[in-house]
């Protein structure tokens, strides 16, 4: 460590102008070293960082990868960094051991930590004032970048929680102490003013006498939610009120409470309120503490309000995310049905909105410099009209003048006035229906995420495709992520659904339908009233995928959307293929069922049971694992889960499916879901009905997190089911469970599909007509006829006698365009006839 501090010490000040040659490599969550040029970005005040020269923080810029920023502390307690933005997400590098020279590399996405917390902030009277949704909302993109003075305090059971951490021992001079217990404040505040100067362009730096106001043997606080009754006389007190602009106190409560619009406050409604912001947790430490709860609470003293749309202390005004939420300002993890168990490290537009309107209107005592970066120019796009059950692809566009590396955030913005059923239904005609998700590099998003479509499954439980008439509202938020004060804006545009629909292609309607090399083969969809009724999509397009859905090529260009079009299957085998139309002049598409091209696919279940309960340890973060054993190696296509257990009081359970294949691939079948119902015996299947609780868990019901994540991998291995129990008092067993694992092989497919000699005849006709051929096999003969919306209106078996040759008659077909399928085993023709 002390050859790393003498690496970095000549960095200069990020907000300096001067050019840094301080280049530093660091790993990244993939395991892969990148280098960085290093700034020296400090969260102290000059004063304060004289007296504690030991504790720096500094932000990282990449070299290798310029979308990668990072933001890190050197103190008491080691090294830790953060990504803020790049392609891998958030990911994290910390303290492993105690002597600090071993360093643990791990992405946020990987953190699973028990959520007891509870925001307090009273939101029950906010005013509905964002119900109408706008065009022109406000985003920090002024090109100022603001800093405020930041006085943060602490019980005496923080402090006591760190210098144990640290080893502290009781001998040290009482500003050795302090010197620990601030460098916890400043690990934390490094992470915070990383995603607050990426997504509000301001840094909180402590103030030069913060060491006044940490106590290390006794307090006037209570450590309870009640400090938030005590905190503001302490640090006027000892700091004076004109020497900050804002407070907040650190403590071992798991709950939090914040005054809502109080920085820089002293007058009007919020007046002598600057310091009333508490976090506590038990832990208070790493990711959970500081952005689950702490960037949380602070957020609602910067103006923002909660955005979950359950019922857990929801805010009229802002619930715009379904379920538990999962930005910065919802309650993720603990508030059920729960979105995730963590929240994302970013804001909510409707979030953005608030703070902007505060930091521009109320929160004006900050420190605002010119940083000389322009926001991004952002297009959304123009309003569309799609059809009811449909999946849609958002697309949108930005320029940044900086030439910053841009990341795109789309999120529906329909505000629900009353706590609405959640998860949210495809019947449901306002409130919100997908989820947020974190900004990525892409300015498209998949509506739903794409590797549901792939499973066919267009209502995954947080990413709902309506089926009934509605308008969604969607907001466009594009960040530049530049490192010392970052830009956002954003372009909103509007989905409308139609009364018409679904779009979906009906032919090949069969799942792992195989088609000859080369053949000739005849696409068929359903139009669904998609060439009127406001949506007018006159043509379509027609792609297809040879490698599962990964990439997509353009088979038929602009063609009419007519329902029917003939192509031609790719000239090499392959068992993975789809095909895709998507509208001309619009965003809905549709999606086949996998293709497999010159070959054959066959797919087999198999259960594995096992029946030697155990029991559930009471109050653990630890899971209590059993194992089974898949000898199968084909590829896995699906996966169930049935457990059956015993339990008081379910919400206090996690249960999780392991897989036994490297790096660990795991699914959260059931997520602290039902508050105080009893038992599961129910099978976990992502085809299965949303998770009802009352009078018990039963039937077939849909994952917490999808078991799609171990499709296409090999299942052979032990398997390991787990179960902890989260909270005090309620105790169980599992009685049993049962593991339904698919897998699906191909084998390569008889060189010639068609039927020797084959005829159709007369065509068109009047649903009367022949098939001709010649069999060699000794093959069942079935017979299939189907309308251009793939109902079937015809179906036989005929005995083979080596020469077929059956008059067919379709008996009160109406006019129109049918396809007759021939199917002799392995072989088969599949021809278009017109009935007149």
């Amino acid at each position: 460590l002390n050859a790393f501090k003498s690496l970095i010490q000549n960095a200069p000040n990020d907000l300096s102008g001067i050019t840094s040659n301080v280049v530093v490599p660091f790993p990244n969550s993939n395991g892969v070293i990148e280098n960085y040029i290093v700034y020296d970005a400090p969260v102290m005040e000059e004063g304060l960082a004289i007296k504690f020269p030991g504790i720096k923080s500094y932000i990282a810029k990449g070299i290798n990868n310029p979308k990668t920023t990072l933001r890190f502390s050197v103190t008491e307690f080691g090294l830790h960094v953060m990504s803020v933005s790049g392609d891998l997400g958030t990911y994290y590098i910390d303290t492993y051991t105690k002597d600090l020279n071993n360093y643990i590399v791990y992405n946020r996405k990987d953190i699973t930590s028990p959520r007891n917390f509870g925001c307090l902030t009273d939101e029950s009277e906010l005013t509905l004032d964002q119900g109408k949704f706008s065009t022109n909302e406000t985003m920090i993109n002024d090109g100022n970048f603001r800093q405020y003075r930041l006085a943060i305090t602490c019980t005496v059971e923080y402090a006591a929680f760190h210098l144990t951490a640290a080893g502290t021992p009781a001998s040290a001079t009482l500003a050795q102490k302090k010197a620990v217990v601030l460098s916890a404040m400043v690990v934390s505040m490094t992470r915070l003013n990383g995603v607050y100067e990426r997504e509000m362009s301001l840094r909180m730096n402590l103030i030069a006498n913060n060491d006044l106001i940490i106590f290390i043997d006794s307090d006037a606080f209570t450590n309870s939610p009640a400090m938030i009754n005590e905190i503001q006389t302490v640090v006027d007190t000892a700091i004076g009120s004109a020497n900050y602009d804002m407070g907040h106190g650190f403590c071992t409560t798991d709950s939090g409470v914040a005054q809502l619009s109080s920085v820089c406050n002293n007058t009007g409604t919020n007046a002598n309120g600057k310091a009333r912001g508490i976090t506590g947790q038990l832990n208070p430490v790493g990711d959970p503490f500081d952005i689950d709860y702490t960037a949380h609470e602070m957020g609602h003293q910067w103006g923002a309000s909660h955005t979950q749309n359950n019922n857990c202390n929801r805010s009229p005004d802002s619930a715009y995310e379904p379920g538990s939420a999962s930005t910065i300002m919802g309650y993720a993890g603990i508030c059920a049905p729960n979105v995730q168990s963590n929240s994302n490290d970013y804001f909510h537009a409707r979030s953005i909105l608030q703070m902007t309107t505060f930091v521009l209107s109320g929160g004006t005592c900050g420190a605002v410099t010119a940083n000389g970066n322009t926001a991004p120019v952002v297009q959304a796009g123009v309003d569309y009209t799609i059809p009811r059950g449909t999946a849609f692809i958002l697309k949108g566009a930005a320029t940044d003048a900086n030439g910053d590396a841009l990341t795109y955030c789309w999120e529906q913005y329909n505000l629900q006035t009353a706590a609405s059923t959640t998860p949210p239904l495809s019947t449901a005609t306002t409130g919100p229906n997908f989820r947020s998700v974190s900004p990525s590099a892409s300015p498209n998003r998949y509506m739903p995420r794409f590797a549901d479509v792939l499973q066919g499954n267009l209502t995954p439980t947080w990413e709902v495709v309506p089926n009934v008439a509605r308008t969604m509202n969607f907001a466009l938020t594009v960040r530049d992520n530049r490192a010392g004060g970052g830009m956002t804006n954003r372009d909103d545009m509007v989905v409308n659904v139609a009364t018409v629909g679904p779009f979906q292609i009906t032919s090949p309607s069969v799942d792992n339908t195989s088609w000859p090399v080369g053949s000739t083969q005849t696409i068929t969809w359903d139009v669904a009233g998609t060439t009127a009724n406001g949506i007018n999509t006159a043509n379509v397009n027609i792609l297809i995928s040879t490698d599962g859905g990964t990439t997509f090529n353009t088979l038929v260009a602009n063609t009419p959307n007519d329902g029917s079009q003939v192509i031609t299957a790719p000239g090499t085998a392959t068992p993975n293929c789809r095909i895709m139309i998507e509208a001309v002049g619009n965003i809905f598409y549709a999606l086949s069922k996998n293709i497999a091209v010159g070959y054959v696919i066959s797919n087999t279940c198999n259960t594995y049971t096992m029946n030697t309960g155990f029991a559930i340890p009471d109050n653990t973060t630890a899971y209590t694992f059993s194992s089974i054993n898949v000898p199968t190696t084909s590829n896995i296509s699906d996966v169930n889960l049935a457990v059956n257990l015993t339990h008081t009081y379910v919400s206090d359970l996690q249960v999780v499916l392991e897989g036994p294949m490297l790096p660990t691939t795991q699914s959260t079948v059931f997520n602290r879901s039902c508050t105080s119902n009893d038992n599961i015996n129910a099978t976990f299947d992502d085809q299965g009905a949303a998770l009802v609780c009352a009078p018990t868990i039963t039937g077939t019901v849909v994952p917490a997190s999808s078991l799609s994540v171990f499709n296409g991998l090999n299942p052979n291995g032990n398997w390991r089911v787990g179960v902890r129990d989260l909270a005090a008092d309620d105790t169980g067993n599992v009685v049993s469970y049962t593991l339904t694992v698919c897998g699906q092989t191909a084998a390569l497919a008889l060189e010639n599909f068609g039927l020797d000699n084959f005829s159709l005849y007369p065509n068109p006709n009047n649903g009367t007509f022949n098939i001709k051929f010649n069999s060699s096999s000794n093959n069942e003969i079935k017979v299939g006829v189907v309308d251009m919306r793939g109902r079937q209106i015809f179906n036989k078996s005929y005995s083979n006698t080596g020469l077929i040759d059956q008059n067919l008659q379709l008996d009160s077909v109406q006019a129109g365009v049918y396809l007759v399928t021939v199917q002799d085993g392995n072989r088969k023709e599949v021809k278009k006839i017109v009935v007149e």
